[in-house]
């Protein structure tokens, strides 16, 4: 059971109490979040990320696949040389790629997606007066820049092409070029249903030597990660409660499937709940608050300092609503709640803390490491601890497990438009004994500052943010190839006890 059910902290030898962040889109089908996070982590690449949960909806997901290189060589100025490559009709979004130069650049070579008898998506090379370019054909028949191509010279291009998004959305496809997007989300040219043939061709008119290789067209979505099943719920509870997790921060918010299966499963007051609250939240905070207000008396609503509720502000503090929050507690006879917020530095995190009347202060994540080892990206949140408890007097450590967003860059979600900078910004996976090391640092980090951290908690960034590069969540993987969950294995083996002494 969980040592923080209302209890206190506080006494010498007490166990520090350790929260993970959960973020719950995964309740798959095509349900747009579901289906853009599925979708996100469907690459074969990323498939190690996958929750233990997940089902490989299509095992077959390569199309075609053809690494050889293969010359068109075209000495015909009345007729094209090609490469057709047909494949199972494909109604959902299919990812092609290919390298290809030109001996000569510009020579209008052509790789085109088809349906039908009809073009989807028709990318070229063309030479006029304003250079040689890479191009593709908009819906209106004009013809955009993607960039310059130079003679002689390999360019990696990716298209992912999708005729029938989720909900009803506009059909679309997005051109990379040497793992850069040059083109998102633009219209297919036509009303297209389906994908079924790839062609590679050079010009009708003119002679040229074109060079294809790495071929390949794959299903874009071929995974579906439903969490929104109790079983699946009650299975989560066992494994957080088994490594000793003792409290979810559910990020708390529309996305209440999983919540809400937590709140009606038989085993959730092994594992205790809090909520983090985010603007979806304080965008509608008077109606929010009475139902969240409602669960500070429950046994399993994790409490601090002799039965304060913690609550977490990740976006929308301000004084007003913190006064609410207060008062309600008040109003339904609940002690007063420990409230943290959130910041992206010290001393924002302050500054905010001071405005709005918290009691102390943490962190959602630590990441922007490009490519670097995760133990750097320990050091460096070892060193925010510091930098938190020096600003803002309270801390609430966060002990992050990873980041690596680029599977939202190669596949952007409607929620984080601006997704740029997630291709080189990333960090290198942690072994679960660093997680264990990095947890242990902050363990004794807790017990070295106590003065700094009286909730005596530190918050794991994150129970299931896969996409986003922070997990412990047993994964599909791990369970696979393993038996067993490697990273919570690693996380039960940490000891917690703080050892505080001479405290009152």
């Amino acid at each position: 059971m969980p040592s923080g059910t209302g209890g206190t902290a506080e006494a010498a030898g007490a166990k520090l109490l350790l929260g993970a962040i959960r973020w719950d889109a995964w309740v798959g089908g095509d349900w747009a979040v579901g289906s853009q996070v599925n979708r996100t982590l469907s690459p074969k690449k990323y498939e190690f990320r996958l929750p233990y949960y997940a089902g490989i909806t299509v095992p077959n997901r390569v199309l075609i696949d053809e690494p050889a290189q293969t010359l068109l060589h075209d000495e015909s100025t009345t007729q094209v040389v090609e490469l057709s490559r047909p494949f199972t009709p494909q109604s959902r979004a299919v990812t092609v790629e290919w390298d290809w130069k030109e001996t000569v650049a510009g020579r209008w070579a052509r790789a085109i997606l088809v349906s039908g008898s009809s073009a989807a998506v028709d990318i070229a090379t063309r030479s006029d007066a304003s250079g040689t370019q890479l191009v593709y054909r908009a819906s209106d028949g004009t013809w955009k820049v993607l960039q310059t191509v130079a003679d002689d010279t390999w360019y990696s291009l990716k298209v992912i092409a999708d005729p029938a998004p989720p909900q009803g959305a506009t059909p679309w496809v997005d051109i990379f070029v040497d793992g850069v997007r040059r083109a998102n989300h633009v219209p297919l040219l036509g009303a297209m249903t389906s994908f079924d043939r790839l062609s590679l061709r050079t010009n009708e008119t003119l002679t040229s030597d074109l060079y294809i290789r790495n071929l390949s067209v794959e299903v874009t979505e071929s995974v579906n990660a439903n969490g929104a099943v109790q079983s699946v719920m009650d299975q989560e509870i066992h494994y957080a409660a088994a490594a000793g997790i003792d409290y979810w921060a559910f990020v708390y918010y529309p996305l209440s499937a999983a919540r809400n299966l937590y709140l009606s499963s038989a085993y959730k007051n092994d594992v205790n709940w809090c909520a983090i609250l985010d603007g979806n939240f304080t965008g509608t905070f008077d109606a929010n608050l009475p139902p969240l207000a409602s669960q500070f008396s429950t046994p399993n609503y994790q409490k601090v300092l002799g039965g304060r509720p913690l609550v977490y502000f990740l976006s929308g503090a301000d004084a007003d609503k913190v006064a609410k929050l207060r008062a309600k507690a008040a109003e339904l006879g609940v002690a007063n709640p420990y409230v943290v917020v959130m910041g992206w530095t010290a001393q924002g995190a302050a500054d905010l803390k001071t405005t709005v009347g918290a009691d102390a202060v943490s962190r959602y994540a630590t990441g922007s490491m490009s490519g670097a080892p995760y133990s750097d990206l320990a050091a460096a949140e070892s060193g925010l601890w510091d930098q938190y408890a020096t600003a803002a007097g309270q801390v609430i450590p966060t002990v992050s497990t990873g980041w690596d967003k680029r599977p939202r860059y190669d596949y952007p979600v409607s929620w984080e438009p601006d997704y740029t900078g997630f291709k080189d910004t990333w960090t290198q996976q942690a072994t679960p004994a660093q997680i264990a090391s990095h947890l242990g640092a902050a363990v004794s980090w807790t017990k070295a500052h106590p003065a700094s951290t009286a909730a005596s908690t530190a918050l794991i960034y994150a129970w299931n943010e896969f996409d986003e590069g922070g997990w412990i969540c047993p994964t599909l993987v791990e369970i696979r190839d393993s038996g067993a969950p490697l990273r919570l294995n690693a996380i039960a083996g940490v000891s917690r006890t703080t050892a505080r002494r001479g405290r009152k």
